[in-house]
């Protein structure tokens, strides 16, 4: 008797678990499921001067790895002086995804892109979560002109972190679309542009910290568009530029530039997003701002690292963010402020001017504030005394020929307009103080 309770009791609890299963939705039922693992094609294993590869579709010549069809391929490991190539011969016979998880790379191209796509319908760049990976340039390229060289589609994504370093190229040149939708992207380039994409860059989601000596985001050709994401660009030419078209509808943007946003056909749209562009040479020729906007520029040029910031009447901050370069004019863009709300514009401690926000657009009258300039180190040598061996300390910096610096801080003290270069703009800075006649 009591066995065959028991077997009722189970027939009708596993009766009752799989009606359970018939009602629960799909989506519920795999609530806590993790996702399947991604299926390589093949694993590449960087070797410093040489590289392996266990699976399909690779091939390795010396230092060069060139994939062949769509799929998965994890990277891990460093190249000292070499290539990965993506080559797909027919990419109307094999039109799927190249998928490359970068997971711990750091590779080098001394003569030549890194990373080339030089033939795929689409090339995604996955940066594997809790990893650094690296990218560096040489000084001379034969056949391209960035660090990742793409001639076809590529996006990048994923949860790890991603540094592109270029002293001599720029960062990343693509002849189609550049997507961005995930990752934490570090690009820094001492003369090119950092991110340049022909046809369209996009910015979905992800970090992006840029630091160009060119412009920081360009289409060359087509458009921009920022949707999302946390993005940082300080930029010696323009911050954000595009063609055809330049949209910004969500995200946060800080767009510092000697040009700060840029629309070569046009109006640069602003629909969504907490945005601070600033900039020296001119300010935004024109604006359509389907949010609340503010446009001023200042009598007196203000340093970098001051708090810009907007309080309402009630003394509640609605916006502040701190610009990456020195500036004379300043757009504001923010969801929260309001229409027919009263502000007051502060640049460091300063409160600098108070207004009503109008209608969507408000362009401020000339914001008067006293310069704010911090005194240049011109010592360079670190000796004590400012003089001709502090410029040529300077242009052997340039050069790459650098005494050892016993206490770190040269290389800090040869950056004398603090746009994170040492370069020729710096030496021009100490030979005119030098030539300046001084005060007795």
């Amino acid at each position: 008797m009591k066995q065959k309770l028991q077997k009722s009791v189970a027939m009708l609890l596993s009766g009752g678990i799989l009606c359970a299963s018939f009602l629960l939705p799909a989506a519920a039922a795999d609530d806590n499921t993790d996702p399947p693992a991604e299926t390589m094609t093949a694993v590449i294993t960087l070797n410093g001067d040489s590289a392996s590869a266990e699976g399909e579709n690779v091939t390795i010549d010396g230092c060069t790895i060139t994939i062949t069809a769509s799929g998965s391929y994890e990277l891990s490991g460093t190249l000292n002086d070499g290539q990965v190539i993506v080559n797909v011969p027919d990419e109307k016979a094999d039109p799927d995804t190249v998928k490359l998880f970068f997971n711990g790379v750091t590779m080098t191209g001394v003569t030549d892109a890194p990373l080339l796509i030089e033939n795929a319908e689409n090339t995604s760049l996955n940066l594997v979560a809790g990893t650094e990976n690296f990218l560096y340039d040489g000084k001379t390229y034969t056949d391209t002109t960035a660090v990742v060289y793409a001639k076809d589609d590529i996006t990048f994504k994923g949860d790890g972190k991603l540094r592109i370093e270029a002293a001599y190229q720029q960062g990343v040149h693509c002849n189609n679309d550049v997507k961005i939708t995930g990752g934490n992207i570090k690009v820094k380039t001492e003369v090119g542009d950092a991110i340049r994409g022909k046809t369209s860059v996009t910015v979905k989601d992800g970090i992006l910290d840029i630091n160009s000596g060119g412009d920081g985001i360009k289409s060359t050709k087509g458009s921009v568009l920022i949707s999302g994401g946390s993005i940082e660009i300080k930029a010696s030419n323009d911050a954000v530029q595009g063609e055809t078209s330049l949209q910004i509808t969500g995200g946060s943007l800080k767009a510092n530039g000697d040009r700060s946003l840029t629309n070569a056909n046009g109006t640069v749209c602003i629909s969504g997003g907490t945005v601070l562009a600033t900039a020296t040479e001119q300010q935004i020729a024109v604006v359509d701002a389907a949010q609340n906007t503010v446009m001023f520029h200042v009598t007196a040029q203000q340093v970098k690292d001051q708090l810009i910031s907007l309080k309402d009447s009630d003394g509640n901050t609605a916006f502040e963010m701190n610009p990456d370069k020195k500036f004379d004019y300043v757009l504001i863009s923010s969801p929260e402020l309001k229409t027919g709300s009263d502000y007051k514009l502060y640049i460091g401690e300063k409160e600098s001017a108070g207004f009503t926000l109008g209608e969507t657009l408000t362009e401020l009258e000339p914001v008067t504030v006293p310069a704010d300039t911090a005194a240049i180190n011109y010592d360079i040598d670190g000796n004590g005394a400012e003089n001709i061996t502090d410029a040529v300390m300077v242009v052997r910096i340039i050069g790459e020929d650098a005494p050892p610096d016993a206490d770190g801080n040269m290389l800090m003290r040869s950056d004398l307009n603090a746009d994170g270069f040492t370069n020729v703009e710096d030496a021009s800075l100490i030979l005119k103080y030098l030539a300046a006649p001084k005060q007795a």
